[in-house]
């Protein structure tokens, strides 16, 4: 058994046993590496906790999207932001904003639709703030 095997096994028991005697498997399989190949272990090893860290890092990103958005939602009509400004409908933007499954995945916003989004505030919050001044006048 390969050291990315056991290190995937070790992180899906919960046994505290098992999982000290999965790290000390680890530790004799790396010990028979060359140093070669222990570097290239510990680059790939680095390179998926990075890939976890930003896995987390964009999954905390649509949380707080998710948590700004539900703040203002009660004051603002979302179907109509759907319909206006992306050409869709209330339920897309909703799956966005919530993170629903569709097709077995998460809905999330793309990088180019959660830059739309914040324009689109943005938009709103000028054309409020222009009506409040018309209205004081």
């Amino acid at each position: 058994m390969d050291i990315e095997s056991l290190m995937q096994r070790m992180h899906a028991v919960t046994d505290e046993n098992e999982k000290i005697q999965i790290e000390s498997l680890i530790k004799k399989e790396f010990n028979t590496l060359s140093d070669i190949e222990k570097e290239i272990v510990r680059k790939e090893f680095c390179a998926l906790w990075q890939k976890k860290i930003d896995h987390t890092a964009q999954i905390l990103n649509e949380i707080n999207i998710a948590q700004e958005i539900e703040e203002i939602s009660k004051y603002l009509s979302l179907s109509r932001i759907a319909k206006d400004y992306f050409g869709k409908s209330r339920e897309w933007l909703y799956q966005r904003i919530k993170g629903y499954n569709v097709n077995g995945k998460p809905a999330k916003f793309t990088d180019s639709e959660r830059i739309k989004l914040s324009q689109v505030l943005a938009d709103l919050s000028r054309k409020i703030k222009e009506t409040s001044i018309r209205i004081s006048s």
